[in-house]
């Protein structure tokens, strides 16, 4: 077996076994075991990078954070703030970060009473998660709120609900759990009642916030990670990172992995979620670079299935560009139908990224409809449903009035736009969308009669949404499906380490964030950037807490 191999065996042979009889660590380049070579983090073109664990090291720092999410600077600015002097090195692969963070709404899940909120998590995570990892992230949500406050973060300026001590007081994600209400939500900047001044966005805050630490941080844009490098005892020792010359940085105490999910990796969004034609709503470089490194080290993986989608989002005819807003309360899809390349409806097809009913505490869930971050009741449960590529969206001309498709500001219409196909009949317009025409006219007509009944028989949509599809001129709308981010990644535990196939913590080796989330089932709106905060925060303690 030659040095850039990876053996197949399973957890009998680990990576960690591997090392120690070949004496060297070489991650990242041998990423054909993870099935996606093509688009791993590639060796510049002057030659092989060196990634020994004797090699020469280019610079060193305590800390190395990769990634400059809201994960990567919350670590950053607690080694800045609570490391006793550590310096830390913070590289992003982008010329600015470009993945979930600087594009979603902001908000983060607080509490003041985490075992409660622990209660909750445990029944969304359906056992798919420790309850150690989550009592940790709970605990952590009753931190937060004070820590960005005394990061400098302005209290007038910010948005805040306090955590609820009615069950009443609160709608949750997943209201009818026990204990669903013992949270609020902050956003930093989003105080819409008064003139904010400071950073408008918890990304921008802690940007700034880092920034004010430039003599213990350094941050480095356009520095991607290509590899780690590991010692013969299994231990990451730091990192190969940059785009042309990539050096060899010594993590002395040690390296904080933030890459976010693999929403713009087509293969591994095949591979694990079945979804290789969805549409991510935000940034452009989550690609799994990381996911494919850390497996060569022989980190476990969870979650991998995990996901904050799908829903038929509208697109243009092209499918190049969202014709509404991909994050989108309440959804326009409530004033119309989507059918698939069959012309036919196939599930509760009033779908956006969050939209529900103000459904009883503690009622019974497995009757109730909407969508959840894109998971949807199917059978009784919630999974996120494994969504067609391609569907159409057919209202009509009061479905338009009423806000199918945002108005244009010209005035043109949607089909003008290139945002829709438009017919006087809906014969007519079925063979714009290449469907069957008799299976379209009747799945109309079966929908305007649930419409005048008042009641959807097939999917039970609620009845405020039962809008008829009977006036010409009728659209078509092409939709794709739409998800936010990927959940799946290694392995962490409690303390923010990665663990290995036997549970074991890769020595030196953290993460934070998307990366590896939580989340492994359901989901809470606002879980994601409070995970960011929370384990940005525990993994960055634990790393300066390591002898250098």
């Amino acid at each position: 077996m030659s040095n850039r191999e990876i053996d197949l065996r399973g957890p009998a042979q680990s990576r960690r076994g591997f090392v120690k009889a070949a004496g060297v660590a070489l991650a990242g380049a041998g990423v054909a075991a993870f099935g996606l070579a093509g688009c791993a983090p590639q060796a510049p073109a002057s030659g092989k990078v060196d990634a020994s664990a004797d090699g020469t090291w280019d610079e060193e720092f305590d800390v190395v954070v990769v990634g400059a999410g809201i994960a990567g600077h919350a670590a950053a600015l607690t080694v800045a703030t609570e490391g006793n002097g550590a310096t830390c090195l913070l590289i992003e692969k982008g010329s600015s970060p470009s993945g979930n963070s600087p594009f979603c709404k902001g908000d983060a899940i607080w509490t003041k009473e985490p075992e409660k909120l622990a209660s909750y998590l445990k029944q969304l995570a359906h056992g798919t998660t420790p309850d150690d990892v989550l009592e940790a992230y709970a605990q952590g949500c009753s931190e937060i709120y004070d820590w960005v406050l005394e990061m400098g973060a302005s209290k007038d300026e910010m948005s805040i609900t306090e955590p609820a001590t009615d069950p009443e007081e609160r709608n949750a994600e997943y209201h009818e759990y026990e204990n669903s209400y013992a949270f609020g939500y902050f956003a930093i900047g989003k105080n819409s009642k008064v003139e904010v001044k400071g950073p408008n966005h918890v990304q921008v805050f802690l940007e700034q916030a880092v920034a004010q630490h430039a003599d213990v941080v350094e941050y480095r844009t356009s520095t991607p990670l290509v590899d780690l490098v590991q010692d013969e005892s299994g231990a990451v020792l730091g990192v190969v990172a940059g785009e042309r010359s990539p050096k060899r940085i010594r993590a002395k105490r040690g390296v904080i992995m933030c890459l976010g999910g693999f929403e713009h990796s087509p293969e591994m969004m095949q591979n694990y979620l079945g979804q290789g034609a969805a549409v991510p709503a935000a940034g452009s470089l989550n690609t799994g670079d990381g996911h494919r490194i850390c497996a060569e080290l022989g980190a476990d993986f969870w979650h991998m299935n995990n996901v904050a989608g799908f829903w038929m989002a509208g697109r243009d005819l092209q499918n190049t560009a969202y014709t509404n807003p991909p994050i989108f309360k309440p959804a326009p899809k409530g004033f119309g139908i989507t059918v698939g390349v069959n012309g036919r409806r196939f599930y509760m097809d009033w779908d956006g990224y969050n939209v529900r009913e103000k459904y009883p505490y503690m009622s019974d869930i497995s009757l109730h409809v909407g969508s959840r971050h894109g998971h949807m009741q199917f059978g009784g449960e919630w999974p996120h449903l494994p969504m067609p590529s391609k569907a159409w969206f057919v209202f009509d001309a009061q479905g338009l009035a009423q806000g199918a498709i945002p108005p244009s500001a010209d005035g043109s219409t949607p089909d003008a736009k290139g945002y829709a196909h438009a017919a006087n009949t809906i014969e007519e317009l079925a063979a714009k969308m290449e469907v069957p025409v008799d299976e379209l006219t009747r799945t109309v007509s079966q929908w305007n009669e649930c419409c005048a009944h008042g009641e959807d028989v097939y999917f039970h949509r609620p009845a405020s949404t039962l809008v008829p599809v009977s006036e010409p001129p009728f659209y078509a709308q092409l939709c794709a499906p739409s998800f936010l981010n990927t959940d799946g990644g290694p392995v962490r535990s409690a303390s923010g380490a990665i663990l290995d196939y036997e549970g074991n913590p890769i020595p030196g080796l953290y993460s934070a964030g998307e990366f590896g989330s939580i989340w492994g089932h359901y989901y809470e709106g606002g879980g994601n950037v409070a995970e960011c905060l929370v384990f940005g925060r525990i993994s960055a303690k634990s790393a300066v807490a390591n002898q250098a």
